[in-house]
């Protein structure tokens, strides 16, 4: 893709941001979830990675994995 190429943060036309799910380019007026996984090194998982911004729908199933991860709390630690 052209803008595979142009660095984070640069002005794009308008363009905001690249989905983390679909990895399609989010432009103004979309609907946007941030997902925010905080670190957790007792456990060793690496969910931090998945942070970011999403469309509405891409972030459907990991904001569904994330409320349930909360939900478990620490069960293994």
């Amino acid at each position: 893709m052209p803008f595979d190429a142009l660095p984070r943060g640069n002005p794009r036309d308008g363009w905001d941001d690249v989905c983390q799910g679909c990895k399609g380019l989010i432009v103004p007026g979309q609907e946007v979830a941030q997902v925010r996984f905080d670190a957790d090194p007792t456990s060793g998982r690496q969910l931090e990675q998945m942070n970011g911004a999403y469309h509405a729908e891409c972030a459907r199933p990991i904001l569904s994995v994330k409320r349930a991860l909360d939900m478990l709390g620490r069960p293994f630690s």
